[in-house]
């Protein structure tokens, strides 16, 4: 784009400007906020970890390690570091699926420990790097443990957590540990122990742990207990989530005013379309201000989407957005035929695909 040197537009303006729009045409666009080294730092490792041309292989593993590593070393009390110590620990579990692959998952978490071993003896470390790095060595020992589904995997999860515990200002990683152990135990078939794990922790000290421990008590209801609701859609019609039941539902969570999640409910259409015989049901849920009436108006009578909508005005303060932890858009849950949650925060272009799993298509 071509810009006018200043003294030709200060003269087109005083010649073609009112006074009230000279004001603003001399007012200069905020600039962006400058990114910091750590948000640079966390954007190059992000790149890195998620390149799609990437080789797999052991080359690959080192060189994702090590950045993750670098990040939490230079930036151990950064708000992104949590989210770098999950994304090193799971790697192997995102980018490696299937039994084929367990021998790769295995090879990358034995270098991670042994990396993070070496890190670990050094004599320089800050408090709060050993506090972090502290965080990762938990978050490995979950993954392991996810892996090899075994009693001796499981209690060096949960003595890892132990001893991160005690450390001093460890509530910073806590809660999402504790909360990474509770799903553990729920994916292995033990939801009634979940619960209880669960309810021993909405009386710790810590607030965050008990705040993740009623969010994650609500999820389990969900999960085990059918969706309860009955609500007047938008055209009038009543809704029923128990004459539902037998279908997959998928419930999707969306906004007038969020041009994505908009343009998610169109695409769904054409799903709708080729799985609704097959048995399955769409709810929306228009998650927006009163004051955004009209739009939503407009918009459902414009696009004649063919499923129930659901709206009060109240964003996700709704009981039907609340049980589901759901805050932002485009998100969607899927209920399975006996009208629990399968799962939540499904973003579109996973829909299809869990679809079919609950539908048996394959």
């Amino acid at each position: 784009m071509r810009f006018l040197h200043p003294a030709l537009a200060c003269a087109t303006l005083f010649a073609f400007a009112s006074p009230i729009s000279l004001i603003h045409a001399q007012t200069p666009p905020a600039a962006a906020p400058a990114k910091s080294p750590a948000d640079l730092a966390y954007e190059a490792y992000t790149a890195i970890r998620n390149a799609k041309d990437a080789k797999p292989g052991q080359a690959r593993n080192s060189e994702v390690l090590k950045a993750g590593v670098d990040f939490i070393l230079a930036y151990p009390a950064h708000s992104r570091t949590s989210t770098v110590i999950g994304s090193v620990a799971g790697f192997a579990t995102s980018t490696m699926s299937g039994n084929a692959n367990a021998p790769a998952r295995a090879a990358y978490l034995t270098a991670a420990k042994f990396e993070l071993l070496g890190q670990r003896k050094r004599e320089d470390l800050t408090p709060d790097q050993a506090l972090a790095l502290a965080s990762l060595d938990v978050a490995l020992s979950g993954a392991l443990a996810r892996e090899e589904r075994s009693r001796d995997s499981e209690t060096e999860f949960r003595e890892k957590i132990d001893t991160l515990s005690k450390m001093p200002k460890a509530d910073r990683f806590l809660s999402g540990h504790l909360r990474d152990l509770g799903e553990y135990i729920r994916t292995l078939g033990r939801p009634e122990m979940a619960v209880q794990y669960y309810q021993k922790l909405v009386d710790h000290k810590d607030k965050k742990v008990v705040d993740m421990a009623k969010l994650e008590l609500r999820l389990l209801d969900a999960r085990m207990t059918p969706a309860p609701f009955t609500f007047t859609s938008t055209d009038g019609k009543p809704v029923d989530f128990a004459q539902l039941r037998g279908k997959a539902v998928l419930i999707v969570y969306w906004s007038p005013t969020h041009e994505a999640s908009s343009n998610a409910q169109i695409d769904l259409k054409e799903l709708y379309r080729n799985y609704r015989r097959q048995g399955l049901e769409v709810v929306g849920v228009a998650c927006n201000k009163e004051a955004d009436k009209a739009k939503l108006d407009a918009f459902l009578k414009s696009k004649k989407l063919p499923w129930p909508t659901y709206y009060d005005g109240k964003e996700f303060a709704s009981d039907i957005a609340q049980r589901f932890n759901v805050r932002s858009v485009p998100n969607a849950v899927l209920l399975g035929k006996d009208g629990a949650m399968i799962e939540a925060g499904i973003a579109p272009n996973r829909y299809e695909g869990m679809i079919k799993r609950v539908l048996g298509i394959k």
